[in-house]
């Protein structure tokens, strides 16, 4: 076959290159593309096409005039403002576009299908009293003030709080990777979670590469999002209580309260008798949840001062890192995986309409990222098992 040599913009060659990371493309690759740069050399079409793959860029988005405007919506709605973000990652768009598909599929199927706007979206969106939303989350969650008495540890409590989600109608996502790319990690220095906001299928998606209990607290500081009836984009890694707007820092308190309530932690606090850094050690494991959270529900009711809450968050984050570094890279169950990544109450209305003649086979496998194989099994896990029985 003959080589075909293409003509690339080189303004749409330096955006790409400011999208992508240079060791990502390889020595070769740079070489070829600093001859385009300066007129040297022209590339071909399969260098292009090498371009888009290790670049995760749209091989189409090479071939325009000019750079593409990609209004991502949801980064408006940032915790923290940070330079990081103003340029954010093929991996984040990616998955927020993934996510939004999903959202839009699930949205039309409750619309097509005469489900009504879930009331708890935007519920408390007036409220700004931290325990009149707490209480409210508790009552529509039907959990109670002790709930994480009912659990084990922060993974079981992430898992209690998901399906009570669940039933309440709130999709929940989560992932590590882009898709089914498992060389595509998602950064959780980037974002740890985010809400999309919507009357019908408000979403949350969580950032598995975050630790157990950050994770559980990203969740409930997603939910308060969704009472309020505001999008989010959490990428606070600091556990930040400056610096940050007035509804984030609601939504500090609001999930800080429902997963350590004031009393019981100030209770709980002044029975332990033993050094600072243990009793916040133990009243983590005792709530079930990060030491973090812990550390900020002690400053905020005077208990430790600045100096200790900070030490906490980066010993957190310090053991968070060791624990990526040495965690086993050889890859769990993949239906144990599948299963926690998709939310219940989506894959079991992909088998309703599969039922209904309304969505194909081919569909339903790419909004869930699995196969023919893979599928039935999976939706078995998760309920689907009417769809099941038909296949």
């Amino acid at each position: 076959m003959p080589t075909v040599n293409v003509k690339i913009c080189p303004e749409i060659i330096n955006w790409a290159l400011s999208q992508t990371q240079e060791d990502k493309l390889g020595e070769k690759l740079m070489s070829n593309i600093t001859k385009w740069l300066n007129g040297t050399k022209t590339p071909t079409f399969n260098q292009i096409e090498d371009f888009s793959k290790k670049s995760n860029i749209p091989l189409g988005y090479f071939f325009l005039q000019t750079p593409p405007v990609e209004k991502i919506d949801l980064l408006e709605y940032r915790t923290i403002d940070s330079i990081q973000l103003v340029n954010p990652s093929r991996n984040l768009i990616d998955t927020i576009h993934e996510m939004e598909k999903i959202q839009d599929w699930m949205k039309a199927y409750r619309q097509d299908l005469g489900f009504e706007k879930l009331s708890v979206v935007g519920c408390m969106s007036d409220v700004k009293d931290v325990s009149r939303i707490a209480n409210k989350i508790r009552a529509d969650l039907s959990i109670s003030k002790n709930w994480y008495e009912t659990t084990k540890d922060s993974r079981e409590a992430f898992g209690y709080i998901r399906k009570q989600l669940e039933i309440c109608g709130v999709v929940v996502m989560m992932s590590g990777i882009v898709g089914k790319n498992t060389h595509r990690a998602l950064d959780v220095n980037e974002f740890r979670a985010f809400t999309m906001i919507d009357d019908w299928t408000p979403l949350i998606f969580i950032n598995t590469s975050d630790s157990n209990g950050a994770k559980l607290f990203s969740l409930l500081h997603e939910i308060v999002h969704i009472w309020l009836g505001e999008s989010d984009l959490f990428n606070d890694r600091q556990g930040n209580a400056n610096h940050v707007s007035d509804i984030e820092i609601i939504c500090n308190a609001v999930a800080g309260e429902v997963i350590v309530p004031k009393d019981d932690f100030l209770e709980k606090w002044n029975e332990q008798k033993t050094e600072i850094y243990t009793k916040i050690a133990e009243l983590a494991k005792y709530f079930r949840c990060g030491e973090i959270v812990i550390a900020r529900k002690a400053i905020d009711c005077k208990k430790i001062d600045q100096k200790i809450y900070d030490q906490v968050v980066q010993k957190a984050i310090k053991n968070y890192n060791q624990t990526k570094e040495n965690k086993d890279t050889s890859g769990g169950n993949y239906y144990n995986t599948m299963e926690s990544r998709l939310d219940g109450c989506f894959v079991r209305a992909i088998c309703e309409s599969i039922n209904m003649g309304r969505t194909t086979y081919t569909e339903a496998y790419r909004l869930t990222n699995t196969s023919p194989k893979t599928f039935p099994e999976i939706a078995q896990r998760l309920g689907g098992v009417e769809w099941q029985r038909s296949f």
